[in-house]
């Protein structure tokens, strides 16, 4: 269902449904998980929405960095997030452990969390 959402609108179409997914607590298959998972954009928002449903730490972190969707953004900012799980992150980055997030989302924060910067 999800992949079909995806390839049919635009992400500020797919920001909106994944909202009103969150927001119903709506069961997601897994298939539909794994596709939110592989998804990768550049877009904050999506990303923290995204990241809000799969329970994705590196996303929620990216998603309280934006400032284009208030509401997304307190979200993200309510979800704790210590010190010794930006340094998991760190460490997959450090360790080419791409098994849960690629790359390009764990590069991404790394560039947006420095050392000692939360």
């Amino acid at each position: 269902m999800i992949e079909k959402y995806i390839k049919n609108n635009c992400e500020s179409d797919l920001i909106e449904w994944l909202k009103k997914v969150y927001a119903n607590d709506a069961k997601i298959s897994e298939s539909d998980k794994i596709k939110l998972q592989e998804y990768e954009t550049a877009d904050y928002v999506l990303l923290g929405i995204i990241g809000l449903i799969l329970d994705n730490k590196a996303r929620i972190l990216l998603g309280k960095k934006q400032v284009y969707d208030k509401e997304i953004q307190e979200k993200c900012m309510q979800y704790p997030i210590s010190q010794n799980d930006i340094a998991e992150i760190a460490n997959k980055y450090l360790e080419d452990d791409f098994s849960e997030e690629s790359e390009f989302i764990l590069r991404k924060v790394m560039l947006e969390y420095p050392k000692n910067q939360n």
